[in-house]
């Protein structure tokens, strides 16, 4: 990768670094650490394309040209025409933070989250995502909600208002966007004006998943999340899109509380709040552009360990060598290290291309492919390396019958 785009997507790191020193100064930290945040998913794979090695100008996947990434537009949602589907949750007036990538909408009655999607075409999915800090304080209300846009093309809102149960405790939480992310920044600054020291029990979210499917904690698909469990994220699967929850803190967990379609999340527990005092926390909302887990899993490794992506580009061909049309909702799994799980890729409609292409997390894996009656004849084993795009051909087959129970030959009856 040039060492100009790693510049430039430091450049972007550094604003979020501002921006939540600026939001936090005077204010003793929950948590400790920083973020950094890059450009979005097309910005990202436009740069492979344009410097892979051999590969300047070919037809394909990978486009010769690209653009720089779409400054932030801050808008309203007036009336019945609304810019995406922004779902039940979004009201008349609220704000409406794009970046051509991802699309998010904060609401002016409580300053949460009230809709996420893709930008171009894009379905919101998720229900609610609002600041609360737990019993008897509750979550934020009394809002005033602001926008903000800025010369480097980066945008935010702001909602200041008090706790619910103590309008002594106030509560200020900006949402940050910068050009081409996938991830929004979130930062709540609480202040105490009462005379006695306050306690925060517990600063946090609470969230409604909506329409999007929640998974297991800590990306174990095969174990529920259980009470009180402790998590390096959150995340939930819609039909078009996911979403995910964080610390900014690569070290930190939150703990989560539910299962299902709610959940209460803590990034800290029993904070003391000093007379005239100040307190911050801080996480991030990603907005993956599909309804799997390789999305996501793609954008946590990169905010949280610096993992700069690669891609795949995936054509498919039956028993015969023939080229296929890649199979509509069919999931591609990425195994490492045998058949440890991994994250997995859906097929969604291609409209007529010959193959399919995402970002993935650098590493080693191991191609394999289910669905509809459909599997791969053999697993493709590929390396996917920082900024570079690696192309595999799947062969596909139909899904072998199931073998009958033992005892029971097919047409039988079983042994006595």
């Amino acid at each position: 990768m040039p060492p100009g785009n790693d510049s430039k997507r430091l450049a972007l790191g550094t604003l979020l670094l501002g921006l939540a020193a600026g939001l936090a100064a005077c204010v003793e930290p929950i948590q400790s650490g920083g973020v950094v945040m890059y450009g979005g998913e097309s910005a990202r794979v436009a740069a492979m394309c344009r410097f892979r090695r051999g590969a300047e100008g070919k037809a394909g996947f990978c486009a010769p040209e690209t653009e720089e990434p779409a400054a932030v537009t801050i808008s309203r949602i007036y009336g019945k025409k609304k810019p995406y589907a922004a779902g039940p949750a979004s009201t008349e007036g609220d704000f409406k933070l794009d970046n051509g990538a991802i699309a998010v909408n904060i609401a002016v009655a409580d300053g949460a989250i009230a809709a996420a999607a893709n930008s171009k075409g894009g379905e919101d999915e998720m229900g609610r995502v609002a600041t609360c800090l737990g019993a008897p304080l509750g979550c934020l209300t009394g809002v005033k909600v602001s926008a903000e846009p800025r010369r480097d093309g980066s945008a935010s809102v702001l909602a200041l208002g008090h706790a619910e149960g103590d309008p002594r405790v106030t509560i200020a939480t900006r949402y940050t966007l910068v050009p081409g992310a996938r991830v929004i920044l979130v930062s709540t600054v609480v202040a105490s004006k009462a005379d006695e020291p306050l306690v925060i029990p517990s600063p946090g979210d609470a969230v409604h998943w909506g329409k999007a499917e929640v998974l297991p904690a800590a990306d174990k698909e095969r174990f529920p999340i259980a009470a009180a469990t402790e998590a390096p994220f959150v995340a939930a699967l819609g039909t078009a899109v996911a979403y995910a929850i964080t610390p900014t803190d690569r070290r930190g967990t939150l703990e989560v509380e539910g299962t299902g379609e709610t959940a209460s999340l803590r990034f800290g527990r029993d904070v003391a709040l000093p007379p005239g005092s100040s307190v911050h926390y801080e996480r991030l909302f990603v907005v993956a552009p599909r309804g799997d887990t390789l999305g996501l899993l793609t954008e946590l490794a990169l905010v949280h360990e610096d993992r700069m992506p690669g891609a795949i580009e995936l054509r498919f061909v039956n028993e015969a060598g023939k080229p296929l049309h890649p199979p509509f909702e069919a999931r591609v799994e990425l195994l490492s290290s045998g058949d440890t799980p991994g994250p997995f890729l859906r097929i969604g409609p291609t409209y007529g291309e010959p193959s399919i292409a995402a970002e993935a997390p650098p590493g080693a894996y191991e191609l394999d492919l289910h669905g509809k009656g459909l599997r791969a004849l053999t697993r493709i084993p590929i390396e996917v390396k920082s900024g570079e795009v690696t192309q595999a051909t799947i062969p596909v087959g139909a899904e072998a019958a199931p073998a009958p129970a033992q005892g029971a030959p097919e047409g039988g009856t079983p042994a006595p």
